[in-house]
């Protein structure tokens, strides 16, 4: 009987979880922690970003934001100092340079989502999605037209904690040919807003560090070239005329491959 009703429990919970949707739906934002925020912020205002300013932390952190209509973002964030945990750790990631530190997953109602996690997946974590009072429309207005942070790229030599925890908070897995930049078949993870994905340990760009790439949705990838060609910055990789994606290398991103790619 007890075997009996632990069953039933279990077929209740998913039931629950099916009605309630999947706990984490989409993707949220990506930290990339910077050593001089103002050169980042000019970089990226130079390619195509409008950036709101972040409010004052009492630990010394601040940070940028660039901010998406459907409340995704990335964000440029530095610490001069180690005051805390939180700032010890990003000092300590900074000193193997700039690049993105952490990984927010949208997760509506945090109830449902783990409190902690294993040691190997302390970069992610959940969040609501920042919509502020004080955002305005010039803060959405990105010259490059980007309009969402639709897909995060991880590399490691084992992603199978990630690919657990993905499963387990709704994600469907399968495999594909990826662009990141070249092709390659890949393992995705699909949330209901948004797409992991999982890469081998040799695309790492800095040792350890495994977000590896963003792709953000534009409306016009002729407006983003049209933008990024202003910056006259060597390393991007267009797919041509034709083609759907245009490819910001980790050198003048700091730290990451970002991809904008036109909904077709």
């Amino acid at each position: 009987m007890k075997k009996l009703a632990t069953v039933v429990l279990l077929l209740a919970a998913a039931v629950f979880g099916r009605a309630q949707g999947a706990p984490v739906q989409g993707l949220d934002h990506i930290p990339i922690a910077v050593n001089d925020l103002a050169r980042a912020a000019e970089r990226y205002r130079a390619l195509g970003f409008s950036l709101k300013p972040g409010r004052p932390h009492d630990n010394g952190i601040t940070n940028q934001h660039v901010k998406f209509p459907d409340g995704t973002e990335l964000e440029l964030i530095t610490a001069p100092e180690a005051r805390d945990a939180l700032t010890a750790k990003y000092r300590r990631h900074l000193s193997a340079g700039d690049g993105p530190a952490f990984l927010a997953f949208y997760a509506p109602d945090r109830d449902r989502v783990p409190a902690t996690l294993p040691a190997s997946l302390q970069y992610i974590f959940f969040g609501p999605r920042n919509a502020s009072p004080t955002d305005r429309p010039e803060h959405f207005a990105h010259a490059n037209t980007a309009d969402g942070f639709i897909e995060v790229w991880l590399a490691a030599d084992d992603l199978s904690a990630e690919r657990k925890m993905l499963g387990a908070l709704g994600a469907t897995l399968g495999r594909r040919t990826v662009h990141v930049p070249d092709a390659v078949d890949a393992e995705v993870a699909r949330l209901n807003e948004g797409e992991v994905i999982l890469l081998p340990v040799s695309r790492q760009i800095v040792e350890g560090r495994r977000i590896v790439g963003a792709t953000l949705r534009v409306k016009s990838l002729a407006a983003a070239r049209g933008a990024v060609a202003k910056a006259n910055l060597k390393g991007v990789r267009d797919r041509g005329v034709n083609g759907s994606s245009l490819f910001l290398p980790p050198d003048i991103t700091h730290g990451l491959w970002i991809e904008f790619r036109e909904a077709r």
